[in-house]
């Protein structure tokens, strides 16, 4: 598979769990540990798959509540056979919380591969200011 499928196949699945507000699909593409940098910047140093999906389901049933994300890869680039970089732009469309309203983020990660499949390793999300 090309890297950019590989990436937009990881995009798909966190836009999906995002959009149906399902906290166990959007952790999918991510390792058992990673580190996950939210858009407050604040680490999630280690963070299992199954924590991220606990805390993205609060956020689905509170603050995001029937909010709805948009991801494009803007770029990636295969830095050795094991290791993708990775960037893209987000839509996101909420109409409650801190985030009221559309707001875009660029998001940054690190894909390693492990086994047959490439899981999220790092994860920085930067919310664009207005």
């Amino acid at each position: 598979m090309e890297t950019k499928q590989i990436v937009d196949n990881i995009l798909n699945t966190l836009e999906s769990g995002w959009n149906n507000a399902s906290g166990a699909e959007f952790s999918i593409p991510f390792a058992e540990a990673s580190e996950f940098v939210d858009i407050r910047g604040i680490l999630h140093a280690n963070a299992t798959a199954q924590q991220l999906g606990q805390e993205h389901q609060g956020l689905f049933m509170s603050i995001y509540k029937d909010s709805k994300v948009v991801y494009k890869q803007v770029q990636s680039t295969l830095i050795d056979q094991n290791t993708i970089i990775a960037h893209a732009n987000t839509e996101l469309d909420a109409p409650v919380g801190p985030l009221a309203g559309k707001n875009g983020s660029t998001v940054s990660m690190v894909i390693v591969r492990n086994g047959d499949e490439w899981k999220i390793r790092s994860f920085h999300n930067t919310l664009k200011i207005k």
